[in-house]
């Protein structure tokens, strides 16, 4: 029922598709003003003023969208019978939600058991239909809980990668977290050596896989490299290569994000079109500097990139102060970040070039190399605090197999008659 109050996620929405057909002016409205909403940049809305009828006929001879909304001013049985056919006319994998006259939580019940994934009382704000068509798009990736963290450089040789396995090495071996990490470089990534695996692919391949419906080819293209850690097994193609499209990427996202709560993206050798989407789309995006002025300056715009591309909103962006005190003497001091350049870190980590050169040298994690429990401890604290993952709130995995539409309840029902 219609208690939602707020927006389910606070980033970019995936490509899809919503019909609505409603009769209320206030609901046609709410969601026209959707349309204009930067997370619902790359969602199809259509308004139809109609109800469960017209979807029923519309439905019969064109294909379903990912979402249909439907509004009826009475609940009876012969309606429960009008959604089981607009359900045969649906594909499995469409979600429905019914907007009704009163708030039974008896109905809500019945509804939810048929398939329906939600039952709204009017009236209903622009808000509380964001909240629900977002987290139904959001759980139709997999698991809603599952984050999305995206790691990008302001420069070249700011440690990126490094961070990026980190964060892994972290989230997965210390957080208990089930974790994947990937790299957008293509040819030039280097991520099977670091996690001590081996190249088995590319990014081109990846994607064609994560859009067929061979689970297994897609599951052998990735490594394990631990009881919670994996990483995808890309590299192999050519390095002067063209990048797959920041659409192909975003499937290879969106797979795994159906198996994976944690998954990690490494953006320092990615497509600009890639990484504009992984920004927009990120739950969390670690901008890495080190605490040099010119390194500063490129944090500095990067970030207001980063700002604008998220809806001129900064939830989520975190700065990354790496290598302090490689340069000793000529550094920018925290301070000075703060009052000249307005920059705060959240995550300082220290120059240790045995400790991270012997991970990178013996392709093993941070968390297997002696001398790495202050750093561990950091980036654990950061993780709990500032990203949400503790040991206590372990998230859920799912079955990695494709979600089924909500829908399917109802062609459940038809099928057996």
């Amino acid at each position: 029922m219609n208690d939602f109050t707020g927006s389910h996620t606070s980033v970019l929405l995936p490509a899809a598709s919503i019909s609505l057909f409603v009769k209320d002016e206030g609901i046609r409205q709410a969601a026209q003003s959707l349309k204009e909403d930067w997370r619902f940049a790359r969602v199809k809305i259509e308004i139809t003023d109609g109800d469960v009828e017209s979807a029923i006929a519309y439905y019969a001879s064109h294909p379903s969208p990912d979402l249909v909304m439907v509004e009826t001013l009475e609940i009876t049985d012969g309606f429960a019978g009008r959604l089981e056919i607009l359900g045969g006319n649906c594909a499995e994998t469409t979600a429905a939600v019914v907007v009704g006259p009163i708030n039974d939580v008896y109905l809500y019940r019945k509804l939810i058991d048929m398939g329906v994934s939600d039952y709204l009382v009017k009236p209903l704000t622009r808000d509380v239909l964001a909240g629900v068509f977002s987290k139904i798009l959001t759980e139709r990736l997999g698991s809603q809980n599952s984050k999305l963290i995206a790691c990008i450089g302001a420069k070249g040789g700011v440690g990126t990668s490094s961070l990026s396995y980190l964060l892994s090495d972290v989230s997965a071996n210390v957080l208990q977290q089930k974790t994947i990490i990937l790299d957008a470089a293509g040819g030039w990534s280097y991520l099977s050596v670091a996690m001590g695996g081996d190249t088995v692919t590319n990014l081109h391949e990846v994607a064609r896989a994560s859009a067929s419906t061979d689970k297994d080819s897609f599951a052998r293209m990735i490594i394990p490299a631990g009881d919670k850690l994996s990483f995808l097994g890309t590299g192999a193609e050519p390095l002067m290569e063209d990048s797959i499209p920041a659409e192909s990427f975003e499937l290879i996202v969106n797979r795994l994000m159906q198996t994976y709560p944690v998954v990690i993206v490494d953006l320092s050798g990615a497509a600009i079109d890639i990484r504009r989407n992984i920004l927009a789309r990120a739950n969390h995006v670690m901008i890495v500097s080190t605490p040099t002025l010119a390194s500063l300056r490129s944090t500095r715009g990067l970030l207001q990139e980063a700002k604008s591309i998220r809806g001129d909103k900064e939830d989520g962006l975190h700065i990354v102060l790496n290598q302090k005190g490689i340069g000793s003497g000529f550094e920018v001091s925290e301070n000075d970040m703060a009052t000249a350049l307005k920059i705060k870190p959240e995550l300082v980590i220290s120059f240790l070039p045995k400790i991270f050169g012997a991970s990178e040298a013996q392709g093993k994690a941070l968390s297997k190399i002696s001398g790495s429990a202050d750093i561990l401890a950091a980036v654990k604290k950061f993780m709990e605090e500032k990203i949400g993952l503790s040991l206590e709130r372990a998230a859920v995995t799912t079955d990695g197999g494709q979600k089924s539409g909500l829908l399917d309840g109802l062609l459940n029902k038809v099928k057996k008659k």
